[in-house]
């Protein structure tokens, strides 16, 4: 049997506005959050406005313990509007509005709605106001050098030979057109009122099977951090799962999460395009952290089409005192960005500070794949509540860990076969391609390698060096709440 997330834990899609509370949960009230995966691919490329959008919801959205619209059931939508970026002559970003108009349940009945994208998980795009904003293709490590090199004292900047060298090893230039997958998981918001009265399913409650002065004893023995190969402190731990290794595997690979690749020169080589190339990586090298002393046991990660952004985590294996089985416990964060550290000898990436979100992540991911059997929310008092990892990134959490207890996984929806999810995207053959880098570069160099846009440049890199200045105070805060 399916068991959904507690409901007093989950607030941030469970609790519905004073408005709707009045309204005895009849109506879903504007700025409702929604989440959703994708079933069919679009991408800008071939998609045209009034193009269906096929989706599913991916979390039950309920008002107190009456489920209004459950995961499983479809949402759909339309291409409200799109550009594409073509040859480049005209545009240099591609951009995508979507727009979802109802949700269809099993039992046959339709609920319709307004909702707007306010996020696509993982993607390297931006949304704002509802439009999805795509990467400029020059804003590489290509691009920029391009810009900096043309202000050299030669007449063309093109017969720089270190530029011409550079160009002619390194012709890597990103995909300007928008491409999601099925399988891309996306945060929707209402944007008006949506009649949607309880289907009659009740959100069940039912926490681990352990005796609860049992479960509270384990819980009290889990260590509060990690450790990085050189002691220093590193992420929380946030999850503990219950069940056999195979489950965990089973679980995760099933909600398409993906291993990490050992550190070598095949990874690194693969570490290096996916940065040129401004894209994914999916299998990315983790760093080893410890608990007690002791390295990992797997390490699972879940991204989309930016080098940068990815949800992650880490597993040991690791056996309370007085218990007959292993359980698993994971350090689970959000990477926002990736940066060139030379303090740390390498690319560094820089985390959300709300641990909480990630670890919500995760339990929607595996209970929509069906793989959960319950789940327990137990505090830790012990715990501070905000502090910084190993890089000095902010850490916000309730200080409670999620105990989930996992099952045979029996999927919620059918999934697309990944061969249906790439069919869509035809970027065009070499020639087209070829002679589009040679436009978008040409604007770039344009509108961007002048002193006025290297004075803007140089404003916007200062203020961001004096935003890290402001690390202190943070330092400050944390030793202030720690006391």
């Amino acid at each position: 049997m399916r068991i959904r997330l507690s409901a007093r834990r989950l607030a941030f899609i469970y609790a519905l506005s004073a408005a709707s509370v009045a309204l005895g949960c009849e109506q879903l009230p504007a700025g409702q959050t929604l989440w959703i995966r994708l079933s069919s691919p679009i991408s800008t490329y071939s998609a045209k406005v009034g193009d269906p959008v096929h989706a599913v919801l991916t979390q039950d959205v309920v008002c107190g313990s009456d489920v209004l619209l459950p995961m499983g059931s479809s949402v759909e939508g339309v291409v409200k509007s799109k550009r594409k970026v073509g040859w480049g002559i005209r545009y240099e970003r591609a951009a995508l509005e979507l727009e979802f108009q109802q949700v269809s349940l099993r039992s046959g009945r339709t609920v319709p709605m307004t909702a707007r994208v306010e996020e696509v998980e993982d993607a390297r795009e931006n949304v704002k106001n509802g439009v999805i904003h795509g990467v400029m293709s020059t804003d590489t490590f290509e691009g920029r050098i391009n810009s900096r090199l043309i202000h050299l004292p030669t007449w063309n900047p093109y017969s720089d030979l270190g530029l011409i060298v550079y160009k002619a090893t390194i012709p890597i230039f990103p995909e300007p057109e928008i491409y999601y997958p099925s399988g891309t998981d996306m945060r929707l918001k209402t944007t008006t009122s949506t009649t949607a009265a309880a289907t009659g399913e009740k959100l069940a409650n039912e926490p681990y099977s352990a005796a609860a002065a049992l479960l509270d004893t384990w819980v009290q023995q889990v260590p509060y951090r990690t450790t990085t190969l050189q002691s220093g402190d590193a992420d929380l731990v946030n999850l503990i799962f219950v069940g056999s290794q195979q489950q965990v595997e089973t679980a995760f690979g099933q909600a398409g999460w993906r291993t990490s690749d050992p550190v070598g020169k095949r990874s690194v080589m693969k570490n290096l395009y996916a940065l040129l190339n401004n894209n994914g990586y999916a299998q990315q090298p983790m760093k080893t952290f410890l608990v007690e002393g002791k390295p990992q046991d797997m390490s699972w990660q879940k991204g989309l089409n930016s080098y940068g952004r990815r949800d992650h985590l880490r597993v040991w294996q690791w056996t309370p005192e007085g218990a007959n089985e292993p359980v698993w416990i994971s350090a689970s964060t959000h990477d926002t960005g990736a940066v060139l550290s030379v303090k740390y000898k390498g690319f560094v990436h820089h985390i959300s500070p709300d641990i909480d979100g990630e670890r919500e992540k995760v339990i929607r991911d595996l209970n929509f794949s069906g793989c959960v059997k319950s789940i327990s929310y137990m505090p830790r008092p012990g715990v501070q509540t905000m502090t910084q990892n190993a890089v000095g990134d902010l850490i916000r959490t309730d200080g409670s860990v999620a105990v989930v207890e996992l099952q045979e996984c029996h999927p919620v929806a059918p999934e697309v076969p990944a061969s249906a999810s790439t069919s869509s995207f035809r970027p065009g053959n070499h020639a087209f391609r070829y002679l589009r880098k040679q436009i978008l570069t040409f604007r770039n160099d344009i509108w961007r390698a002048n002193i006025i846009y290297g004075a803007y440049d140089l404003g916007r890199m200062a203020i961001t060096a004096m935003r890290h200045q402001s690390e202190p105070a943070v330092n400050a805060t944390i030793r202030k709440c720690s006391r």
